[in-house]
Formats: C-alpha cells, structure tokens, sequence
C-alpha cells in the first residue's frame, strides 16, 4: 500500500515539512511495508495552474508526470497545512486544481492543520468545502490539529500541547489506512470518461 504525504507549506524547512517527517516516520512505525510519497511543495516549484499545463512543456511535462504518477499510485492521502491568515496556502489549493486526471479519485485523505498559535480550524474547513469537487478526494471524518507547532515534540511536548496528541495521531494514521485498504475494491466501478467532474 502506497500512501502519499503532501506538506503545502510555502516555506522550506518548514513546521509542516517537519509535521510530515514525523508522520512518515509514524506511519513507518504502524507498517514498515508501506511506501511513502513525500512531496514537499516548498520545493518542487510548481507553478499556480494555468492552460498551459495541457501543453506538458517545461515543469509540466516530466516533473508534473513524475508527481502525478507518485500519486495516481497511491491508496491514500496526506495533507499537512498550515493556517496563513486564516486559510489554507495558495500551494494547498493549486495542488487540488493541478489534480484534475484522477490522481486523488475516491481515495481517503487525512487534513493535518498546523498553526502557530490556536488556530488552526480554517484550513480544514476550507479543503472539506472546496477541493473535492473535481478531485472525488474523500476526506475522512477525523482530522488533526497541532496547534502551538513550535513546542511540538512529541513524548515531552511544551506546556501548550496537550500529551495525548501522540495517541490520537496514531490512531487517525491507523484509520486512515483502513480506509485506505477497504476503499481500494471501490475504485474498479469508477466511471471518469463520462463522470469526470462533480456536479
């Protein structure tokens, strides 16, 4: 099983990039049999969607193929992001209108909030309203916050990261899985030459 790990921080070396280490490691731990996608968007330079990407010329021609084929293969989705100003990054949302071949197609996902402070809310409730409609990503009803992500450290956390954060990442990693597993038969009635996109 293939799960894909997306950080949409802008910023490289970012509290999200190290959010997403810490969860591949995690998952890791739960089954070392699985393969891990780990794509930084700090780093990989995508362009904001344009028509352009029809054409497959420059970073959409072998960069975006080799991503895209990262993540049509995977059984599962990871979205770690952070909250600027109140909303998911620019970067959070160009990847869902990048994704419009099928790659994120009836497929669970996993929103993982960072914030600073004690925010943190927002940028779920943004990807669960607006990235699923073309994408058919599936979010599962669980999410994670990590608020207060500089003091997080996880066995001794600081004072402002309550300790059983641990366990309950653990246990939405592991359900994520599940559905990961359990959804794949789903996918062999799948109909994206006429059903494409949502209504």
């Amino acid at each position: 099983m293939k799960i894909s790990i997306i950080s949409s921080s802008h910023r490289i070396n970012s509290e999200s990039k190290k959010i997403s280490d810490f969860i591949e490691k995690n998952l890791l731990n739960i089954n070392n049999d699985l393969e891990i996608f780990l794509l930084d968007l700090a780093k990989s330079s995508l362009p904001l969607w344009s028509p352009d990407k029809k054409n497959g010329e420059g970073v959409w021609g072998e960069t975006w193929n080799s991503i895209s084929k990262n993540l049509e293969s995977s059984d599962g989705f990871i979205v770690v992001v952070p909250e600027y100003g109140g909303m998911a990054t620019p970067a959070a949302k160009n990847i869902f209108l990048l994704c419009g071949n099928g790659e994120l197609s009836h497929k669970p996902g996993l929103i993982v909030s960072v914030s600073s402070g004690n925010g943190g809310a927002y940028p779920i409730a943004e990807l669960r309203s607006s990235s699923y409609k073309n994408t058919h990503i599936m979010w599962i009803p669980e999410n994670i916050i990590i608020r207060n992500v500089e003091e997080f450290n996880p066995g001794s956390h600081g004072k402002n990261i309550p300790n059983w954060l641990d366990d309950r990442i653990d246990y939405v990693l592991n359900l994520l899985l599940a559905y990961a597993s359990n959804m794949k038969p789903l996918r062999t009635i799948i109909n994206r030459k006429d059903f494409g996109n949502g209504m």
